[in-house]
This record gives C-alpha cells, structure tokens and sequence, in this order.
C-alpha cells in the first residue's frame, strides 16, 4: 500500500457467445479506467476519442481477435450491487473510472437482433448459464 491507496480487486468478464465466458480477477489501483482494465485481462483494439468527427471517447472494435463489424459490436455493463444489478454505464469505457471492488462485463452481441440485448444482461445466455448472480432486470 502506498500512501494509503489500497488496489481494489476487478472482476472482468467477457461473454463471447455460445456459453464462452472470460472471467479473469485482478488488484489494480483505484482509479483506472473500465478500458484499462479490459487491457490487463484481453488482447484489445479500440479507436481513440474522436470529438471532431462525433464520438468524445474510446470506443472498443475488437477483443481476442471477435471484431466489430456490420452484424456486431461491444457493450461494457458495469454491476452495481447497490441499485438494481448490471448497468450500461453512461460514458465510454476510457472515462468510466474504477474507485472500488467492481464487476465489469464485455459482451458481443448481435447488431441486427436487439431482443437478445434487451433480454438477456451481459452474461447470461438463453439456458441462463451465469458464473455470478443475474440480474432481473431486463436490458
């Protein structure tokens, strides 16, 4: 510990489909980004803020070599034991900043079927195979 900045433990998940869940646990400092912690734990792609030409912050096109494309993309949900579960945090994944024990979940979802993301969280399949609580609230 230095100077009193004790490292908070990250669980981060990362749900390619077809039941192949990433979970992988680490210390880090208090403070660092979502996408900082998706770099500890995976081999990442992502483009930079790009404020000029209309998105402020990093925006992640490829995990493990499963890249975006025109048919998918990459959410990051955040768990919240105090509120209702697993959230899609309001900001970019380089502006979102851990500051305790945090869960963080990446999921690879399916652009053109929007129930799948509105039904099913960040790491709950259709059998409702999850390694850590689910949540009922529906995305």
């Amino acid at each position: 510990m230095i100077l009193g900045h004790k490292r908070k433990k990250i669980d981060v998940f990362i749900n390619f489909g077809n039941d192949n869940i990433l979970h992988k646990e680490f210390l880090a400092k208090p403070g660092i980004s979502a996408l900082d912690a998706l770099a500890e734990v995976a081999d990442i792609e992502f483009t930079g803020d790009e404020s000029a030409t209309g998105h402020d912050g990093a925006v992640v096109t490829a995990i493990n070599g499963f890249k975006v494309d025109i048919s998918h993309f990459w959410m990051y949900y955040i768990f919240d034991k105090n509120k209702a579960g697993w959230a899609i945090p309001m900001c970019t994944p380089d502006l979102f900043r851990v500051t305790g024990n945090t869960r963080i979940a990446w999921r690879y979802h399916i652009a053109n079927n929007p129930k799948e993301m509105q039904r099913y969280g960040p790491l709950s399949t259709k059998s409702c195979i999850s390694k850590i609580k689910r949540c009922n609230r529906q995305f």
